[in-house]
C-alpha cells in the first residue's frame, strides 16, 4: 500500500502523523495493540535506495497523507508530496550512549543558553536516531536548533532513545575563536575557549590579620592560566572573562521523570526577606580577572576549590572561557551577604536543588544544626553560629566583658570589616601578580566569598578572649575553620545568558583603610538568610595513595614500561602523529598474576603518576569490579557506562578495571561450555567502548588542531585492567588494539621480597637492619606483596610493648626498631594467601616418611640424592 508524504506546519517534534487507514492496516498485522512508539521505514516504490527512518507515537493525521514537520523533513531530505511504501521495523536496539553535535556554531551558542530546556526536549521530541542523522529541536515553542548525530552505542543501523540514555554533546565552536585572534580587537574579547580545571593549591589564599583574627581569604575573583595557553588563545593578563561549565554527558539527557521534576522545580523560587526571591538554579557562571602563572599546566585553568564548587564543576572537568566586553556598571543597586555552605553529592545525584533556602531567623542560629551531605569537605559548616562569631569578633575594638551578651551587638561593622578584607585581598593578589597597581575590582551580580579563620578548637565557639574566640584550657594547636558567603549586588533576573558586571573603585592614597563612597556603599549592606548550595563531590583521588612508582623498585622497569605505553595513548602529540601517518593506535594495558602479586599496587601507582604528571594531569577512575560481581548484568553495564561517560567528560582520563575477571570470565576452563549471555553482552559492551573511545575516535578528530580534546570534546581515554591470568577473560578483550600490552607479575623472588619488606617498614616510619630483612625475605618463599604487608603489621603488633613510652615520659624516642624476634612471632602460624586453601591430613601414626609417598620414584630418588 502506498501513501503520500505531506509537509505541514504546527508539528514541533520529529514524529509523523499517520492516516487512519494506515493505522488500521498496521494494526491488522499484529495480534496485540500497536506499541506507543513504532519505527517505520518509508521507501520509494520500485527503488533500491536506503529508506527514510521515522517514528510514530500515536498521532493521527488530518488527511489521507502521512504528515511530517517540514523542518524535520528537510533534515532527513524527505521531499514533499512523495509517494512511499510503509514498513514497520521491529526489535530496535535501545541506545546506551549517543554522541551528537549542533549543526552550526549558532546552534551551539543557543544550546549553551538553553541547556536546561534542551535536556528534557530531546527525549520528548526525538526517540529514534542513527549515525549521520540530522534533526531539529524546538525550544520554547519557537526556537529551532539542529543536531547532527556523530555516533551511537551500540553500533546499530537505528537505535531508540529511552529514559537513561546518555547523550554526549560535542561543542561546535567558531574556528576563529581558537586561531590567530588579534587581542587588540573587540572581537577577541568575546572569543570562547575550552579549558580544563586544574586542582588548586594553598597559594590561592591570601593571609591577613584583622583585629587579631587570622583570616585566609580565598582568591575567588581571579583565575590563573599558563602564559603559553593565554598567548595561543589571544588572552591577556587582567582581562575580564566569564567562566561557564561545559555541559557533561550525564547532564545532557536524564530520564524523563527526573527531567520533569527538575523542570518543574526550576520554574519556582522560594521567597525570603520581604519577598526577595532566589531561583533554584543549577547553572552558574562567574566573572573573574585572568592572571598569568607558570604553576598552571598548559591548556588548564586554576581557580579556588570553593569557586569550582560554586560553579558545580568537578576536578578536571571542562569549562568555557569567554571574554567579557559589555559596559561595566558603576551604580550598586543592592549589597547583601548570605552565609552559605556546600552540600556535596555524587556526580549523578547533583541535580535539581541547585540552591535551597533555609527557613528561620536571619542570624540567631546557634542551636540549629544543618545536616551536611558529603562530610569529606572542610567547607561543610555544621553550625551557623560560626559565621555569627566571626562577624561578632570583627564588630568591636574591645573584648566582650564577662556576663555580657555578645549576640545582641550590632554586627554591621563586622560584616563591613569582613567584606573590606575580602576586597583588599583580591586587590593585593592581582597587583602582586600583574606587577602594577590595581584600584578597581570587578564583580558579577553574585560573588562567592570564602574565608579560613584560625581559632582554638573549643567545640562551642563562645566569646571570652581578646580575639573574641574561646580558648581551651589546655592549649591545642590552631585549627582553621572555613566560612563562606554569597555577595549579591543585583537582584535582577537575567535572561539569555546575560551577565552584568559592576566596578568598585578604591582610593589610590589610602585604599587599605577606606573605599570611595564607603558610607553610601556599606549603608546598603544587609545580612540575609543562610543558603545551601548543592555541588558535585569530587571522586577520591589516588594522590593520597601511599605507594608510588619509586616504591615499586622490586618490579624493575615494569612500572615505567606501563607509564610509557599509557603516555602514548594520552599525550596530544602522539594522537597527531598516529593520525598524520594513518596508523592504528596501540592497545591498552592488561596486568595479570596471582592474587596478591601486586597488580592493584602497580595499577594505582601508575595512575597516581599520570594524575600528577604536570603535562597531563590525568583524571583517574578506579573501578573495583569485585564490588560489582554480585550485581546483575544490566546494573553492571549501567555502572560501567557511567564511569566511561565521566572519563570522557574529564579527559584525558585513565580508567582502571581492577579484578576485571570477577565480572567477565572466560569459559575456556570448562571444556565445551559456552559463555553466558550476560558475559557475552558485557564483553561486547567493553570491546565496543574500547574500539569507539580508546583509539578509533582519535582518527576522526582534526589533526590540524593542537589538541584533539579541544576539537572533539571527548577523549582520549586509556584503560588498565588486572586479571589473574590471560585465560580468565575472553580472548576478544586481549586482542590487538584492545588490552594487548600484557604485563605479568610473578611471585616475587627473595630479593624482591626484601625490597617489599623494606618499603613497608619505611612506610610505617619504622627501622630494621638490612640483614634481618633479607633473612626474613629468604624464609618467605611463596609470599606475595599482600602477605608481606600483613607480616610487617603482625611484627609491629608483636613489638608494640617495646614501642610504648615509659611512665616517666622523659625519653626521646627515635623511629621504633623491629628485631628478628618480632618477625619470628609474626610468622608463627601465619599462612600466605596462596596456601590458605591447601590442607594436608596428618598420618595416623604421627610422623610421615618416604613410605607415605606413593609412586613418583624418579622424583624421590632425585630428592634423596
Amino acid at each position: 500500500m502506498e501513501f503520500e508524504v505531506r509537509h505541514v506546519a504546527g508539528i514541533e517534534d520529529c514524529f509523523v502523523s499517520l492516516p487512519l487507514l494506515l493505522i488500521q492496516t498496521l494494526q491488522s498485522t499484529r495480534s496485540s495493540l500497536l506499541p506507543p512508539l513504532l519505527t517505520l521505514e518509508l521507501r520509494l516504490p520500485r527503488a533500491s535506495d536506503d529508506p527514510w527512518i521515522v517514528a510514530w507515537s500515536g498521532a493521527t493525521s488530518s488527511s489521507t497523507a502521512i504528515e511530517v514537520s517540514h523542518q524535520f523533513a528537510e533534515c532527513i531530505s524527505l521531499p514533499n508530496h512523495t509517494t512511499v511504501q510503509v514498513r514497520a521495523a521491529s526489535n530496535l536496539a535501545k541506545a546506551t550512549l549517543v554522541t551528537m553535535e549542533p549543526d552550526t556554531e549558532d546552534d551551539w551558542e543557543i544550546l549553551e543558553l538553553n541547556s536546561e530546556h534542551a535536556e528534557a526536549a530531546i527525549l520528548k521530541q526525538v526517540r529514534i536516531v542513527y549515525e549521520g542523522m540530522r534533526f531539529p529541536l524546538w525550544l520554547h515553542g519557537r526556537t529551532i536548533i539542529t543536531f547532527h548525530v556523530i555516533s551511537t552505542f551500540p553500533k546499530k543501523a537505528v537505535v531508540q532513545l529511552v529514559p537513561g540514555t546518555e547523550v554526549a554533546v560535542a561543542p561546535k565552536r567558531r574556528k576563529k575563536n581558537l586561531n590567530n585572534i588579534e587581542s587588540s580587537t573587540g572581537e577577541s574579547h568575546g572569543a570562547k575557549a575550552l579549558l580544563r580545571l586544574q586542582d588548586s593549591d594553598r597559594r590561592l589564599f591570601h593571609k591577613s590579620n584583622v583585629k587579631g583574627v587570622e583570616l585566609g581569604v580565598a582568591l575567588t575573583s581571579v583565575a590563573f592560566i599558563h602564559q603559553e595557553t593565554a598567548k595561543r588563545l589571544s588572552l591577556e593578563s587582567l582581562q575580564l572573562v566569564v567562566i561557564v561549565p561545559r555541559l557533561s554527558a550525564k547532564e545532557s539527557v536524564k530520564n524523563l521523570e527526573n527531567d520533569a521534576s527538575r523542570m518543574k522545580g526550576s520554574l519556582t523560587s522560594k521567597e525570603v526577606n520581604s519577598g526577595i526571591s532566589i531561583d533554584n538554579k543549577e547553572f552558574r557562571q562567574v566573572i573573574v580577572r585572568l592572571l598569568i602563572s607558570d604553576l598552571v599546566a598548559k591548556g588548564h585553568l586554576m581557580v579556588t576549590r570553593s569557586l569550582r564548587l560554586y560553579l558545580r564543576a568537578g576536578l578536571h572537568s571542562w569549562v568555557y572561557l569567554k571574554g567579557y566586553n559589555a559596559a561595566l556598571k558603576k551604580e550598586i543597586p543592592v549589597l547583601s551577604l548570605s552565609p552559605c555552605h556546600f552540600k556535596l553529592v555524587a556526580n549523578d545525584k547533583a541535580i535539581g536543588n541547585g540552591l535551597e533556602m533555609l527557613d528561620g531567623h536571619k542570624t540567631h542560629r546557634s542551636q540549629n544544626l544543618l545536616p551536611i551531605s558529603g562530610s569529606g569537605t572542610s567547607l561543610g559548616v555544621v553550625n551557623w553560629s560560626t559565621h555569627e562569631n566571626v562577624v561578632a569578633a570583627l564588630s568591636s575594638e574591645f573584648p566582650c566583658q564577662e556576663g555580657e551578651d555578645c549576640n545582641h551587638q550590632d554586627n554591621k561593622k563586622g560584616l563591613e570589616c569582613l567584606l573590606q578584607a575580602w576586597f583588599l585581598a583580591q586587590l593585593d593578589a592581582i597587583a602582586s601578580n600583574a606587577g602594577t597597581e590595581v584600584n578597581t575590582l570587578i564583580l558579577g551580580s553574585e560573588s562567592l566569598l570564602h574565608f579560613q579563620v584560625t581559632i582554638h578548637d573549643s567545640g562551642t565557639y563562645g566569646l571570652v578572649s581578646s580575639n573574641r574566640f574561646s580558648e581551651k584550657r589546655n592549649k591545642t594547636k590552631d585549627l582553621p575553620i572555613e566560612i563562606s558567603y554569597i555577595l549579591t549586588i543585583s537582584e535582577e533576573t537575567l535572561h539569555s545568558g546575560q551577565v552584568n558586571a559592576y566596578e568598585l573603585s578604591f582610593d589610590d592614597g589610602n585604599k587599605r583603610v577606606d573605599v570611595q563612597g564607603a558610607v553610601e556603599l556599606f549603608g546598603k549592606l544587609t545580612l540575609r538568610n543562610p543558603v545551601s548550595l548543592c555541588s558535585v563531590k569530587d571522586r577520591t583521588s589516588v594522590k593520597g595513595f601511599s605507594t608510588d612508582v619509586s616504591s615499586l623498585s622490586w618490579m624493575g622497569a615494569t612500572a615505567s614500561d606501563v607509564i610509557n605505553r599509557l603516555m602514548v595513548l594520552l599525550a596530544p602529540s602522539s594522537g597527531i602523529w598516529f593520525s598524520t601517518y594513518n596508523l592504528p593506535f596501540p592497545g591498552h594495558v592488561l596486568i595479570y598474576g596471582l592474587a596478591g602479586s601486586g597488580k592493584t599496587l602497580l595499577a594505582r601507582a601508575v595512575a597516581k603518576s599520570l594524575e600528577e604528571h604536570e603535562d597531563l594531569l590525568a583524571h583517574v577512575i578506579f573501578i573495583s569490579c569485585s564490588g560489582l560481581s554480585l550485581e546483575k548484568a544490566p546494573t553492571i553495564r549501567q555502572a560501567l557506562s557511567s564511569f566511561i561517560s565521566e572519563a570522557l567528560d574529564h579527559a584525558p582520563s585513565v580508567v582502571v578495571f581492577d579484578d576485571l575477571d570477577s565480572i567477565i570470565q572466560s569459559s575456556s576452563d570448562s571444556e565445551g561450555s559456552q559463555p553466558s549471555t550476560s558475559v557475552v553482552a558485557l564483553t561486547k559492551f567493553l570491546t565496543d567502548i574500547m574500539d569507539e573511545f580508546g583509539s578509533a575516535n582519535r582518527l576522526s578528530c582534526n589533526i590540524e588542531q593542537e589538541k584533539r580534546k579541544s576539537s572533539c570534546g571527548i577523549g582520549p581515554v586509556a584503560f588498565i585492567a588486572s586479571v589473574q591470568s590471560l585465560e580468565s577473560i575472553p580472548q576478544s578483550l586481549s586482542s590487538s588494539g584492545r588490552f594487548d600490552f600484557h604485563v605479568q607479575l610473578p611471585a616475587p623472588a627473595a630479593s624482591e621480597r626484601g625490597a617489599i619488606l623494606k618499603h613497608e617498614i619505611q612506610r610505617r616510619s619504622l627501622q630494621c637492619h638490612d640483614d634481618i630483612i633479607m633473612d626474613v625475605a629468604s624464609k618467605c618463599d611463596g609470599y606475595d606483596a599482600y602477605d608481606l604487608e600483613i607480616l610487617v603489621d603482625r611484627a609491629v603488633h608483636a613489638a608494640v610493648g617495646r614501642f610504648l613510652p615509659s611512665d616517666s615520659g622523659s625519653e626521646e624516642h627515635m623511629n621504633p626498631m623491629l628485631v628478628r624476634d618480632d618477625f619470628s612471632h609474626a610468622m608463627h602460624e601465619f599462612l600466605p594467601v596462596a596456601m590458605r586453601d591447601i590442607t594436608k591430613s596428618a598420618p595416623d601414626v604421627g610422623r610421615s616418611g618416604w613410605d607415605d609417598v606413593g609412586g613418583l620414584n624418579d622424583i624421590r630418588d632425585a630428592i634423596k640424592e
